[in-house]
């Protein structure tokens, strides 16, 4: 009777829990539009950079490699070609993005979604970075590999800049 009554009650203690529900995700709207988001997802049609290394490899034939995010992603993959080819795309995403006048900066760590949110309310400062969190705590080391890439051509971009705009400066002769 006792193993009986046992087995019915955690029955009946399955069965509730099986109803409590701690978050109804289709009841959750959460539609980030922040400028990090659409930059870190934004597709470039336009970029060339490896496309003679992605027709060895038929899967990727249907797919459109055109994001920060996709081309992060490839970094995974095992094959050296694939990864040498995902460096340079994502090079050129960076230039594309200075280019337009929204040069990213890839962060990471605890809060750096809270950070990138704060440092990108003001977008008139550090050279007009915009700063795009791509992990929390930890992250893969394709993502950091792939942070790596962008934040030093972005600030390749950044210095090169400088010195093109200070090498244009005339000097105005000084009269004695």
């Amino acid at each position: 009777m006792k193993i009986v009554f046992g087995k019915s009650i955690v029955l009946i203690l399955f069965c509730f829990c099986l109803h409590v529900e701690g978050q109804n995700v289709k009841d959750t709207i959460f539609e980030d539009q922040s400028i990090s988001t659409k930059l870190y997802t934004k597709c470039f049609e336009n970029l060339n950079q490896g496309a003679v290394i992605f027709e060895k490899y038929p899967d990727f034939k249907q797919t459109n490699i055109c994001s920060l995010s996709y081309c992060m992603l490839l970094l995974s993959f095992p094959e050296i070609d694939i990864q040498l080819a995902a460096e340079e795309l994502l090079k050129g995403i960076a230039t594309q993005l200075y280019r337009e006048g929204n040069p990213v900066f890839m962060i990471n760590g605890m809060e750096s979604y809270t950070s990138a949110m704060r440092e990108n309310e003001n977008l008139e400062d550090n050279n007009h970075l915009v700063y795009i969190s791509y992990a929390e705590c930890q992250s893969p080391y394709f993502l950091s590999r792939g942070a790596n890439v962008i934040n030093k051509e972005t600030f390749r971009l950044i210095n090169q800049n400088k010195v093109v705009s200070k090498s244009n400066v005339t000097r105005i002769p000084q009269t004695d």
